[in-house]
């Protein structure tokens, strides 16, 4: 008998409106849609991109009145104002190149040649925390909120960008599972939630942030853990920390550095600095091979982790005698 024939016919409507023609799509008329729809096209444009054009152009229509084609007077009042909130010249670059793409979305004379073009600093300027800054500010976890709480917990456990910590959703985990959406064309993690932090996940739902806004929650925990940071201290210094602390880590129990590379879903022909400088051994490097559990690089990886003793201690209420266990500066 013929499947095909014996097929139910409501099935095959449900498949067949998969190949339905879609209403054909009106043109934007307004300035910011415009600049969405120049930057959508057969190439999946990421959601992150898309958010940070949208936030540039709108920060800057606020400044126009309705219909005004701007002049090189507005462009110039915004950095100015851009400048006075602390904006570094390396975002300034980026959000000059948002700009030009929102005037050549909507057919403005572009005023500025490459010579204009924000210049940041050869090498940007980065505040860093000691491992032992860590420690205080998990040891600090009961004066937080249950937000805040979570995001110092996803950051001190995993290698997290701000974005990625604006990315997270209440869908993005279970009681086991995590998903995290990495930036900079990183792969998808699907990690195990450590059994020490899920009480954790499990309190509390996260909203969407801005990136300014979750900057304002890194403030928030530094002020309620007594912790004073330099400005312009934030979620990436404590990246900087996990990752320095677990590559020190991490070959004192035998294991080889390449494991942090998978741990942080970073792409594979990324991986250049853990695989001798070769970005093809950075991709043929499949740890998934000489095992088949797919969680087992996160449960290697937890048991060696420092920040999760420290944190198993802190919701423990267990002061540890001695001094910490913790690198040193000089380590």
């Amino acid at each position: 008998k013929n499947p095909a024939l014996s097929r139910d016919p409501k099935s095959s409507r449900k498949m067949s409106n998969k190949d339905s023609v879609l209403p054909k799509p009106k043109p934007a008329t307004d300035p910011l849609g415009k600049l969405i729809e120049s930057l959508t096209g057969p190439r999946l444009t990421p959601k992150g991109t898309l958010i940070s054009y949208e936030r540039t152009a709108k920060r800057f229509l606020a400044l126009l009145e309705k219909n005004q084609v701007p002049t090189r007077a507005e462009y110039n009042y915004f950095f100015d104002q851009r400048r006075k909130q602390e904006t570094s010249e390396r975002t300034l670059q980026k959000e000059f190149a948002h700009l030009k793409a929102l005037a050549s979305a909507n057919g403005w004379p572009w005023l500025f040649t490459k010579r204009d073009r924000p210049r940041p600093d050869d090498e940007p300027e980065h505040h860093f925390l000691s491992p032992q800054d860590i420690e205080q500010l998990i040891r600090a976890q009961a004066n937080y909120s249950k937000g805040e709480r979570f995001y110092l917990a996803v950051a001190t456990t995993w290698i997290v960008r701000r974005v990625e910590l604006t990315r997270i959703k209440k869908r993005d985990f279970d009681d086991e599972l995590f998903t995290i959406h990495t930036a900079k064309h990183g792969r998808k993690i699907k990690a195990l939630i450590p059994d020490v932090i899920k009480p954790i996940f499990q309190s509390y739902t996260p909203r969407e942030l801005t990136p300014e806004a979750m900057s304002g929650v890194f403030q928030r925990i530094c002020t309620k853990a007594g912790l004073k940071v330099p400005p312009r201290t934030g979620w990436h210094a404590i990246r900087f920390v996990v990752n320095t602390v677990l590559n020190a880590v991490v070959p004192k129990h035998g294991l080889h550095p390449g494991i942090l590379s998978s741990y942080a879903g970073w792409a594979r022909t990324k991986q250049v600095d853990a695989y001798g400088g070769s970005a093809m051994m950075g991709y043929y490097h499949r740890p998934e091979i000489l095992d088949s559990d797919p969680y087992g690089v996160f449960k290697v990886v937890y048991e060696i982790h420092p920040f999760l003793k420290i944190w198993k201690q802190a919701l423990g209420r267990k002061r540890p005698a001695g001094k910490s266990s913790l690198p040193t500066k000089a380590t």
